[in-house]
């Protein structure tokens, strides 16, 4: 059974995303949040599908916002 989205994390995840636009790499995501590489690519990849851009460069993920 899948976990429940947890709204403030998605919202700190969002707002540090906001916060700079180049993209973030996810294990700085992950520093900032307090939250497992783990879980910062889940929320992305399930919870943010629409909204980001997700840039792989080798086994390293960088993310940012998709423009408007």
């Amino acid at each position: 059974m899948p976990r429940a989205v947890d709204a403030k994390r998605l919202k700190a995840l969002t707002s540090l995303l906001k916060a700079h636009p180049e993209g973030l790499w996810v294990r700085e995501l992950a520093r900032q949040t307090g939250l497992s590489k783990s879980s910062v690519s889940r929320y992305l990849g399930r919870d943010l599908r629409g909204e980001v851009e997700i840039s792989h460069m080798g086994r390293n993920k960088c993310c940012r916002l998709r423009q408007a």
